[in-house]
């Protein structure tokens, strides 16, 4: 399976996934350049290229998965960035804002919910019994 918009519409269909509808409000154009931006990101960050491994014939990759996740990711973060910035923009017309710095890595960091499909480094896995 490709990684693209269709495999992406598969994923987050409205029966089995829960952000089925914040994915499909979302501009198709955007949702394409976030899916390429994301498998972009994502591969940068793997020591292997993006592996198509499924245990069930039907099943979405893994990588697939934390990619999507990660376009859906991005997607929201950017629209939270670009809503920072106006109610920056708000504060400094109204002449109420303190100079307070925004930390939100959201377009370089790696969703929560796509690390969850990803094993970055399975050599720095530690267990500890005791």
């Amino acid at each position: 399976m490709a990684i693209d918009i269709t495999g992406a519409n598969t994923y987050f269909g409205a029966m089995v996934h829960i952000k089925s509808e914040a994915w499909t409000t979302i501009p198709q154009a955007k949702r394409i350049a976030a899916i390429a931006h994301a498998a972009r990101l994502i591969a940068s960050r793997l020591e292997d290229d993006l592996e198509t491994d499924t245990t069930v014939d039907g099943d979405i990759p893994r990588h697939d998965a934390a990619v999507y996740e990660q376009a859906l990711w991005m997607l929201q973060e950017y629209d939270n960035i670009a809503l920072d910035r106006a109610e920056r923009a708000a504060k400094i017309a109204k002449g109420m804002w303190t100079g307070e710095r925004q930390s939100n890595n959201g377009l370089t960091s790696i969703a929560p919910e796509a690390l969850r499909h990803l094993v970055l480094n399975p050599r720095s896995v530690c267990l500890s019994l005791g």
